[in-house]
């Protein structure tokens, strides 16, 4: 090997050692503060979040079920006498009402 090689040998390491070595490790322990500090906050508030959202669908879903037993007696009859084209256009919204098809008293 060559002088001038062996030179430009030695210039390249002591620039990785200068520049690309602390940079790496200051992207390690960056990765890890935001990994150890980050993720679990983010985490956190995902995760409230979708047991906030899950509980609203549960008390919606409680609240339109309630709905539905008060009143199929009034609302299903017109559901069960219309054609089956009317049921799939005009009463398309009243489909909840099959769930209380045992319930109803014979429809014409």
């Amino acid at each position: 090997m060559s002088e001038e090689s062996a030179l430009r040998r030695w210039l390249i390491i002591a620039l990785m050692s200068v520049f690309v070595l602390p940079i790496g490790a200051t992207l390690i322990m960056a990765s890890y503060k935001v990994a150890t500090t980050a993720v679990p906050v983010v985490w956190g508030s995902w995760s409230a979040h979708s047991s906030r959202l899950q509980r609203e669908e549960d008390r919606v879903a409680r609240i339109r079920r309630e709905g539905y037993d008060q009143n199929y007696q009034l609302l299903c009859p017109d559901y069960f006498n219309a054609s089956i084209l009317d049921r799939w256009t005009r009463y398309r919204s009243f489909s909840w009402c099959e769930d209380y098809r045992d319930r109803m008293p014979e429809t014409n």
